[in-house]
């Protein structure tokens, strides 16, 4: 009996102890979470940049059991912890700048959407990665990688890959041909083509005006991990300086965004932001747009990998029709360039305040320069085109009830997107077909009500169609004869 006492009483002294520990941790949080209960269940997020940390307490799993993300940024940590991978509900992890080494196996496991390792010295991943079924997205920018294991074929769920600034000599195959992947960033790897002094960059002109790069000169316009843009009046005009900084980013190396921006400009396309130079030190000096704001919100935790729009937002299909053939427009130049842009979003996408149908396309962040010619570079171009095909989709999910005839059309772009013998040269031929189309149909006075028949058809197709064939083929004949009336 006085044995069984003692282990409890033992267990009790443990039990304290742990949540001592837990409590310890806590007080290190962004903002420090202080509790007198013994009770840790309702703490879901933990933020613990730049504390110090090297190590976590080994009760961190049983008394943090619904935490979902966790921010250990700017800390000591030599090893990705096994205690991460024990966490039940642990979703969204974060060890940027670490100066981490190596990754324990253990911390990879199913229950990991988003894995956040930017800015170690990682040399290698551990084929447990396989085992992260729902994994999303998964930044390794700026590390010592040499490879990737063919194991990451089983993260099929995967979306968004950062591989920037590694030492990848050969291209991740099993990686890139991940049939979900949509956003990728691949720049400064010995595998990739060689940046180097491009007759387009070389044409451009240096401005050697002390007043463009004066940090006192100017509003700030905006400021990201990559640099600082402000707006500086210059020779009687208003223009927009971006000063990049040498730190690196989860995209990158911001020496890659600035170069393959210079590259771009070559394009002189409208719905591209226009280069004018660069200055001597290397800012770029770019057009200044006034009164245009972000078409989308970048993902959230729970959307992952996809944009976010305010509610009820709707476009007309003027402005779908204008905002896609356009996009479609600057994505075939880009990628005859060999230049893939690997951040295609919907909140990179600047559309004009008071006129909708003008557009930018910006931040190059995360794009690079591809061989087009090798086996890796179709595959580059098919990543990209799943990602114009998710934004075809969000702006037609964004179209009226009313406006069936172009949702169609998208709906088919969309589709074509997928089609893995596509490229973007023949989807501009496809989307102008699909364009005229819609135009021709829409001329024909028969075309409102014929719509109408199509649509009751293809209800009546779906509802019965384990019923006789004689109601369905009355269906199909009667939709077939409409259909072929309005192609004349």
């Amino acid at each position: 009996m006085s044995d069984v006492s003692s282990d409890q009483n033992e267990e009790k002294f443990n039990k304290k102890d742990d949540a001592d520990d837990i409590r310890t941790l806590l007080k290190l949080n962004r903002p420090p979470i202080s509790l007198d209960s013994n009770s840790f269940s309702g703490i879901t997020k933990l933020d613990f940049g730049g504390c110090g940390l090297k190590s976590f307490p080994d009760s961190m799993p049983n008394c943090l059991p619904n935490l979902s993300i966790l921010f250990c940024p700017n800390n000591n940590f030599s090893e990705l912890p096994a205690i991460v991978g024990s966490c039940p509900k642990l979703q969204m992890v974060s060890f940027k700048s670490n100066r981490m080494k190596t990754i324990h196996p253990d911390a990879l496991q199913s229950q990991l959407r988003w894995l956040i390792l930017t800015d170690n010295i990682l040399e290698s991943i551990p084929s447990t990665i396989g085992r992260c079924k729902i994994l999303q997205k998964l930044m390794l920018s700026g590390n010592n990688l040499t490879s990737i294991p063919f194991q990451i074929k089983h993260c099929d769920k995967l979306e968004l890959v950062r591989l920037a600034s590694n030492r990848l000599k050969k291209p991740p195959i099993e990686l890139l041909r991940i049939p979900t992947l949509a956003w990728v960033a691949l720049s400064g790897n010995p595998f990739l083509p060689i940046r180097s002094n491009d007759v387009t960059v070389s044409n451009l002109k240096t401005f050697h005006d002390p007043v463009l790069e004066d940090i006192e000169n100017g509003v700030v316009l905006g400021r990201g991990a990559s640099g600082i843009t402000r707006q500086i009046s210059w020779n009687d005009t208003s223009v927009a300086v971006k000063q990049y900084f040498g730190t690196m980013t989860s995209d990158g190396d911001p020496a890659d965004e600035r170069f393959i921006s210079l590259i771009v400009s070559s394009l002189d396309n409208e719905n591209l932001i226009r280069v004018h130079g660069q200055t001597s030190e290397g800012s770029l000096v770019m057009e200044l747009l006034k009164n245009y704001s972000a078409f989308g919100n970048p993902p959230s935790f729970i959307t992952c990998s996809r944009d976010v729009y305010v509610q009820d937002a709707t476009v007309t299909p003027v402005q779908a029709i204008g905002i896609v053939t356009g996009l479609l427009s600057v994505l075939n130049g880009i990628h005859s360039l060999g230049i893939c842009h690997g951040d295609f979003y919907g909140h990179n996408i600047l559309l004009c305040d008071h006129d909708s149908t003008k557009f930018k396309l910006s931040d190059f962040g995360a794009a690079f320069l591809y061989d087009r010619t090798a086996q890796y570079g179709k595959m580059v171009e098919l990543i990209e085109m799943r990602a114009f095909g998710h934004l075809v989709t969000e702006i037609t999910a964004l179209l009226n009830k009313e406006s069936i005839p172009e949702k169609i059309q998208l709906e088919k772009l969309a589709t074509a997107c997928l089609d893995t013998t596509q490229s973007f040269s023949s989807l501009n031929i496809i989307w102008t077909a699909l364009t005229q189309t819609c135009i021709n149909k829409k001329s024909n006075p028969l075309f409102r009500p014929i719509q109408v028949i199509i649509a009751v058809r293809d209800i009546f197709l779906v509802s019965f169609k384990r019923l006789t064939l004689f109601p369905v083929n009355f269906f199909n004949f009667i939709g077939s004869y409409f259909l072929m009336t309005i192609r004349k």
